[in-house]
């Protein structure tokens, strides 16, 4: 009955950030709609169900071992785990199309929820599995995977404009992601520094939620 309790403190705990941020895009953000929040939220969700889907499939458990530790920090979780967003967030682009609120910037909104979604179901996953790292996950998963998120949502809104930009900001998800988990996993490094990490890169990400004046006057015309 303890651990129920636990992991329900849990639960809310990793959702508080996500109510926060519909809170905070009702003031900055109107564009960002209950429907399209919680729509985003829901990717969220399906993103971690997708990724652990494909970890099931081409990366057996039984097999972990057999993989040097940078594939499987790098490839397996990191790179598995931002593509799946990708993924459920590219109907959202097609959503839009019809939208004055189609730029990246709103794009980038649309990745922080899906992001903040995907902590929210991680948090409790690990919660369950793993409760010595579940502290220090609480408090860095949301703004790890939030700023991925921004990323993320940014890449799906500019690849048809600037493909090349999309691919590299992608690349620096992957890395931001990558580099987190490592430091998670490594007893060589701090624990704080992957707090750090989280909180640095979802200030960096920041700016992608603004849009800029090109993007203000193409959606003016629309």
């Amino acid at each position: 009955m303890k651990g129920i309790w636990i992991l329900l403190f849990i639960i809310l705990s990793s959702a508080l950030p996500a109510i926060l941020v519909f809170f905070w895009f009702r003031s900055k953000k109107p564009a960002v709609t209950l429907p399209w929040f919680l729509a985003s939220l829901a990717a969220g969700f399906i993103s971690f169900l997708l990724s652990a889907l494909v970890h099931d499939l081409f990366f057996p458990k039984g097999v972990d071992t057999l993989w040097p530790v940078l594939f499987t920090i790098f490839v397996r979780i990191a790179l598995v785990e931002e593509s799946s967003r990708l993924v459920v967030l590219l109907p959202f682009l097609k959503k839009s199309k019809n939208s004055q609120y189609n730029d990246s910037s709103f794009g980038a909104a649309l990745g922080l929820v899906a992001g903040l979604g995907f902590a929210v179901i991680e948090s409790a996953f690990h919660g369950i599995t793993n409760v010595n790292i579940t502290v220090l996950r609480l408090f860095t998963t949301a703004p790890l995977h939030g700023a991925c998120g921004i990323r993320a949502g940014k890449v799906v809104f500019t690849l048809r404009k600037n493909p090349l930009k999309a691919v590299f900001l992608f690349a620096s998800t992957v890395l931001i992601h990558g580099t987190y988990n490592l430091i998670i996993v490594s007893p060589a490094y701090p624990s704080a520094l992957s707090a750090v990490i989280a909180f640095a890169a979802l200030f960096a990400s920041f700016n992608h939620l603004k849009a800029d004046n090109r993007e203000d006057t193409s959606c003016s015309l629309q």
